[in-house]
């Protein structure tokens, strides 16, 4: 299987905020995915997050799938994810709006699902965090046979109706659109295998940091025992900063620092999780990230990366040590071979970090697909 290449938008906007600056935002990231689509780019990963000042202003992913899904030809199209949560995405609704999105864009939909790390983003919503594990797997499990039924009743622990309901419309792709979970825990990696789904992992750490991630999953869905759907979607994408820029140095100047502040933006947004609860208190399906937490690494739950200091000292370790895939095309190249060799199948990169020009993010997406896509491929036909 070739080796894949993906973007993932979160839609960060810095401060200061003048005016109209969000919004171009919004239109920039439309025209960056629509370039990656023409230079070779395989999916395209929109997010959903709620009440993230800076760090995420993307709410409403399925908006700019459907948009995305008239403007573009060959590249997939991704929940990365939605909360599969009732308060937030009724199953019923998250699957009426992922089929439309599946017959718009020609049935290139990847269906991302998760329940997300924060209890911030889903508690204004009414939704008890601990019972979000259970509701996310209910809400999982039901999606493929909303697809395919008619005359569908329901009576399970979170969700249940007695009318005998046609979900409309259906997705083209049969039997169903590939599905998908994002993980920011090692458990997750290995339910994830067993449900026979997609994993999406976050990767700001050495990419051979991820190799125990990648094997437990590896193992799981090599032989599954509670799939979800009507096929194994067996693909596990990590994802990290990435910047490429024809000049090396020039890169890891722009790339590093913007990377930086992305990873201190996130720190200092999720800082407060769960402060004050007593760990005994915390829902077990939290406490890994309570605990990595309160050991001071609030960055990336599933690696560890503390808060780092915004110098050259601190980019160019990370760029160094493949945490950060930045660089000129070859040296991107190299840090791409890196995320081969931990077991990866794709890289999922995100680009449209804090303020980098949006021409200099188009350059990125450019050389991507002109240099190191191609570089990949070349190398793959060799191996084979």
């Amino acid at each position: 299987m070739a080796f894949k290449f993906d973007l993932l938008f979160e839609i960060e906007v810095p401060r200061p905020w003048t005016e109209g600056k969000e919004a171009s935002k919004f239109h920039e990231a439309m025209e960056q995915a629509i370039l990656a689509d023409k230079m070779g780019f395989d999916t395209v990963w929109i997010v959903e997050h709620h009440f993230l000042k800076e760090f995420a202003h993307c709410s409403a992913p399925e908006v700019m799938l459907g948009a995305l899904a008239m403007q573009t030809e060959n590249i997939r199209l991704g929940h990365g994810v939605v909360l599969m949560l009732g308060e937030i995405n009724h199953p019923i609704r998250v699957a009426e709006r992922a089929a439309t999105i599946d017959i718009l864009s020609g049935g290139r939909l990847e269906m991302g699902t998760g329940r997300s790390s924060s209890p911030y983003q889903i508690e204004a919503f009414g939704v008890d965090v601990h019972e979000t594990r259970d509701t996310w797997e209910e809400g999982l499990r039901l999606l493929p046979k909303l697809w395919a039924s008619d005359d569908f009743s329901y009576d399970g622990t979170h969700y249940s109706w007695k009318d005998k309901v046609t979900v409309l419309p259906k997705p083209i792709q049969t039997p169903h659109p590939p599905l998908w979970v994002a993980s920011t825990q090692p458990d997750t990696c290995a339910i994830a295998g067993d449900f026979g789904i997609g994993l999406l992992c976050p990767a700001i750490a050495p990419p051979e940091t991820f190799g125990a991630h990648v094997k437990s999953y590896k193992d799981a869905i090599a032989n599954p025992k509670n799939v979800v759907g009507e096929f194994i979607n067996d693909n596990v994408g990590l994802f990290t900063v990435t910047f490429c820029h024809d000049d090396d140095d020039k890169a890891r100047y722009l790339g590093g620092s913007a990377g930086l502040w992305y990873i201190n933006t996130i720190a200092e947004i999720y800082k407060n999780d769960w402060r004050g609860v007593p760990l005994e208190e915390v829902p077990k399906e939290y406490r890994f990230q309570a605990e990595m937490k309160r050991r001071g690494r609030g960055v990336n739950t599933a690696t560890g990366v503390e808060l780092k200091e915004n110098n050259s000292e601190t980019w160019n370790d990370l760029i160094d040590s493949g945490a950060f895939c930045v660089g000129d095309p070859e040296q991107v190249l190299e840090k791409v071979n890196l995320y081969r060799a931990a077991g990866a199948d794709r890289l999922v990169s995100v680009m449209q970090l804090a303020d980098l020009e949006h021409e200099d993010l188009m350059r990125s997406i450019e050389l991507m697909g002109t240099k190191v896509i191609p570089a990949v491929r070349e190398l793959e036909a060799a191996e084979a």
